[in-house]
């Protein structure tokens, strides 16, 4: 073997150590979170147990490859959210899926705003950062436009901690206070294992489709959309038990918790500080459309804030779950909000900067 391959097994394997570790302290804090019923407590534990191991400079790390495996499970199971009857509920998701583009306008034009005058940041980076779409999308489209694809990144890892971390305990507040509290969701413990090739066939299979279409996160989308695919044709209705679903849990968390692995302090909380400016902006427009759409059509206000909170697909959707709302709903807004984003941001930026504009 040459000195080149021992170091690249060397690297691989402390990628891979390093992500243990973080699991094992995302693990420890799923597990306190739990422990004290906080929602969505393997996901906000792992995220916060990891983001204060990655300020403290513990050796863990996590990456898009270490992540896909989790990703995969996450996208089976919010896949499961579908099932043949829901044809009939899906009539009432057009005018909140027709409202969103609008939504996501002003959402896009007041932190555009933000970043741009109070953060100071450059026009390209105020952009991209104030776009309410992933990560990786607005790091790339914005890379490629002059902006600072690190601060892109930063910014918008930030509030999706920021957004996580909140949302669940606002959504719990308003339910209770509405005498709404819903049901604890209804996941089996056991694993039933004639089931299992159901699982592994949508994960392998959606990888492999998801991958081939160079779907965004297609690590993700693939299993999600054969999962789905499989539960609304009524070919089999699996469930995967809770303690893997908690597993991909931990390692979702985990993910973004060590987003701020090798920031230093200073850094850290002004790029916490600028996000949460972005954040209560993004989640005040959220609360005032939810509302109203909920008041013009009965939708759940809840459910509404999940589908058009400034969060993650996966994410979102999970505390959808783990709160018993309807996470396809929450699905697929953020699919179509996903898809707005990546070509009418471009689209837009390209406009303005355009000498006739």
């Amino acid at each position: 073997m040459t000195v080149r391959g021992i170091i690249g097994d060397a690297g691989t394997l402390g990628v891979i150590l390093r992500f243990i570790a973080a699991l094992a302290v995302g693990a420890c804090g799923g597990a306190f979170f739990w422990s004290i019923h906080a929602p969505l407590p393997w996901v906000l534990g792992s995220m916060t147990a990891c983001a204060a191991g990655s300020i403290a400079r513990l050796p863990i790390a996590a990456n898009s490859a270490t992540r896909r495996p989790m990703s995969a499970v996450l996208g089976v199971v919010l896949g499961s959210a579908f099932h043949p009857g829901i044809a009939a509920q899906a009539a009432q998701w057009i005018v909140p899926i027709a409202l969103l583009p609008l939504f996501l306008t002003s959402a896009a034009i007041a932190c555009v705003f933000y970043f741009r005058k109070i953060a100071k940041f450059d026009p390209p980076t105020a952009y991209f950062a104030g776009m309410p779409g992933g990560i990786a999308e607005m790091v790339v489209l914005g890379s490629e436009r002059g902006a600072d694809e690190r601060t892109i990144g930063l910014i918008h890892g930030a509030r999706i901690f920021l957004v996580v971390f909140i949302l669940p305990f606002l959504i719990r507040l308003f339910e209770a206070e509405t005498g709404h509290a819903p049901l604890p969701p209804q996941v089996s413990g056991v694993a039933d294992w004639t089931l299992l090739p159901w699982a592994l066939g949508c994960m392998i299979v959606g990888s492999v489709i998801g991958r081939a279409l160079k779907l965004p996160a297609w690590h993700l989308m693939g299993p999600l959309f054969v999962s789905a695919a499989v539960h609304l044709t009524g070919l089999s209705d699996f469930h995967i038990p809770a303690w893997a679903i908690a597993a991909a849990q931990v390692g979702l968390g985990a993910t973004i918790g060590c987003r701020f692995v090798g920031l230093d302090l200073p850094t850290l909380l002004r790029t916490l500080m600028l996000a949460a400016g972005s954040t209560a902006i993004l989640l005040v427009i959220t609360f005032v459309w939810a509302f109203g759409i909920g008041w013009a059509t009965g939708l759940d206000p809840a459910l509404l804030t999940l589908a058009y909170s400034p969060g993650g697909v996966a994410e979102m959707s999970m505390v959808a779950l783990s709160l018993a709302l309807e996470a396809s709903f929450v699905v697929v807004h953020h699919l179509v909000r996903v898809v707005l984003v990546i070509i009418g941001a471009p689209a837009a930026f390209t406009f303005m900067r355009s000498p006739d504009a």
